[in-house]
């Protein structure tokens, strides 16, 4: 569950320095380091104010779709479809009122005992880094981003064989 709330809260730290915009969207790696290995995985994601859409396509491809606190996650190599709710928010306005800045173009914000470093290049973020419960150094790193894209509203539908397991 923590995982949903870090989403939540990363698609609020990429609005909250510039609200002007009505979606964003950008490609992304995420690395996952532990002391005995490393997972990297890429893929894109789209955000409007309250509603994601994350689309892992490397290792291998899931899709998460975050609807305010409504989420569902297709899981393609285990043939799955989740469904789980966020019970609670987090306060995010608190959380930015908070971050600090540490060095240039660099701030620290932290969230139920979990710090977050988000890092920004010209003044919009370009990284967000933080340690996990199981004391795994994550990393998600954005490439292109773009805002304000003409953006087909079903993308937020999710999709999924019939086939498939259904988890609520």
């Amino acid at each position: 569950m923590k995982f949903f709330v870090f989403l939540t809260l990363f698609c609020a730290l990429v609005f909250a320095y510039d609200l002007d915009y009505e979606n964003y969207t950008s490609e992304f790696s995420q690395s996952v380091s532990s002391k005995q290995s490393k997972l990297d995985y890429e893929g894109h994601f789209i955000l409007e104010k309250d509603r994601a859409f994350w689309s892992y396509e490397k290792p291998s491809k899931k899709e998460i779709y975050i609807n305010k606190n409504d989420i569902i996650i297709v899981e393609h190599d285990l043939e799955q479809v989740s469904f789980a709710k966020l019970e609670k928010i987090p306060n995010l306005s608190a959380i930015f009122k908070q971050a600090k800045e540490i060095s240039p173009n660099k701030l620290k914000a932290t969230y139920e005992n979990t710090d977050y470093i988000i890092t920004l290049f010209n003044g919009e973020v370009k990284s967000i880094s933080y340690n996990d419960e199981f004391e795994n150094k994550v990393l998600i790193t954005l490439h292109k981003p773009q805002k304000n894209t003409k953006i087909n509203p079903s993308i937020f539908k999710p999709k999924f064989p019939q086939n498939y397991d259904i988890l609520r």
